[in-house]
């Protein structure tokens, strides 16, 4: 399995890796199965090399005139690699998790969690990714954005 498993996190890395139209320093990923693959995604957030902001994944068509549709196929392409990573982890009978992060910079470090029990029925998907953005890498949503404003309340609530 874990040979098996350093193949699909080398296809993961390498497949964000050409997504990113741009020389990058750190990536950071999270992917998120539910309920048995009803449903899944994945957003990553990258450094520019000659930038110190994150730029999220889904920015990439509008700030970099991708277009759409190879975004999207190349998405739909790393979607792909999360549930063969997932099925995986069925086949060899092992915990299943909801969300995986991994982290990787231009060196070639890397680092990847496995995080269980996270997705329940109060918190979105933009919640859950934006909070896991801003935890492991202190990102900070746009003033005035939908996230921001998540963001925000979680902060408010988290230091009562």
């Amino acid at each position: 399995m874990e040979k098996q498993l350093a193949e699909i996190y080398n296809k993961i890395a390498s497949k964000i890796a050409s997504m990113i139209p741009v020389e990058w320093k750190k990536f950071y990923y999270l992917g998120e199965v539910e309920n048995d693959k009803l449903s899944w995604s994945s957003v990553f957030y990258f450094k520019d090399a000659g930038d110190s902001e994150f730029v999220k994944s889904h920015s990439i068509p509008e700030k970099y005139n991708v277009p759409n549709e190879i975004y999207k196929e190349l998405l739909d392409e790393l979607n792909e690699l999360l549930l063969e990573l997932y099925e995986c982890f069925e086949s060899n009978e092992q915990a299943l998790w909801d969300q995986v992060s991994l982290s990787v910079d231009n060196t070639g470090d890397f680092d990847i969690n496995y995080l269980y029990n996270v997705i329940n029925g109060d918190d979105g998907q933009v919640k859950r990714q934006t909070v896991w953005a801003y935890e492991t890498f202190q990102f900070m949503p746009k003033e005035g954005s939908y996230s921001r404003k998540i963001l925000n309340k979680y902060i408010s609530e988290s230091n009562k």
